[in-house]
């Protein structure tokens, strides 16, 4: 049973979407994928977002991923729903909630230069369809946008969070002292141990699909006031996002799980697929944590 409340201090999954050898969702797997991932310490997900390639599925293939992972899962889900359109991000959010997602989270629309007043609009459009809250996806270097204190849609009680998937940690300090109510999640792996420092008080990755135990690491030393020992784990991190980067992030965090026995497929086009070079470095990384895994 999936628990409906979201954890202001979890280590959340940005669930990666397994496919068949023919590109079509792999449902089998996905249902192993959040079992194991739940049995190794993750304490949420996040699904369909950047590393769940949910702008390149369809919104049926998006529905199918909330409601398996919603069966699977004994932790809370959040439910990507962001959209380029509103219309689509309503009847995802609306079917999140029936499905029981605890909360649901956009990116905001992208291509068309919005205006901050339009932009806000989608958001409140969505939390007007549901009654569960949602988490504001901030990722300007994607959208172009950038959530800051300045803006008043976190104002709104109903916004009960946002995923600052950003090096500005300038931002994300002065949004967590405005909005102490709010759960503040980190959304690069790279920083968390800063972003932690920084007053994000979550943390949602990638690469938690591949090495959960060095995230809770982080988060449990950090905790303890063990600033060396967050440090150390945060470095060994980075050795495994170092060669995702040099690779290509998404479809490396996909080639590191089928070398841990989950055979979930490339990513979709225009995704490549990697190269035996780019292999050679990822399964490095991988070997480099053995003993976390």
């Amino acid at each position: 049973m999936v628990k409906k409340t979201l954890d202001r201090s979890a280590v959340y999954s940005a669930l990666l979407t397994p496919y068949d050898k023919h590109g079509e969702l792999n449902v089998t797997m996905l249902r192993k994928l959040v079992r194991h991932e739940a049995d190794s310490g993750v304490e949420g997900f996040y699904c369909c977002g950047s590393s769940g390639e949910g702008l390149l599925l369809s919104d049926d293939e998006r529905k199918t991923i909330a409601e398996v992972v919603l069966e699977e899962a004994r932790v809370p889900v959040i439910v990507h729903v962001g959209s380029l359109n509103t219309r689509s991000a309503i009847d995802l959010a609306k079917h999140a909630e029936k499905a029981g997602a605890c909360a649901v989270s956009a990116i905001p629309p992208i291509y068309y230069h919005y205006s901050q007043e339009e932009i806000n609009r989608y958001y409140l459009d969505i939390l007007s369809a549901v009654d569960i809250g949602i988490i504001v996806y901030n990722i300007p270097q994607f959208t172009g946008i950038s959530f800051t204190t300045a803006n008043p849609l976190l104002k709104n009680e109903r916004v009960v969070g946002i995923k600052h998937t950003s090096m500005n940690l300038y931002d994300l300090e002065r949004i967590g002292k405005a909005y102490p109510e709010k759960i503040l999640i980190n959304g690069f792996d790279e920083i968390y141990a800063s972003a932690l420092a920084a007053g994000a008080t979550a943390t949602i990755g990638t690469t938690v699909n591949v090495c959960p135990k060095l995230f809770l690491a982080i988060r449990n030393a950090f905790a303890a006031g063990k600033n060396e020992k967050a440090h150390a784990a945060q470095c060994r991190l980075n050795d495994v996002v170092q060669a995702f980067v040099d690779t290509n992030v998404f479809p490396a965090a996909k080639y590191a799980l089928s070398l841990q026995g989950f055979d979930i497929g490339p990513c979709r086009k225009p995704f490549a697929p990697l190269s035996a070079k780019q292999k050679k470095i990822v399964e490095n990384a991988i070997r480099d944590i053995a003993d976390v895994l």
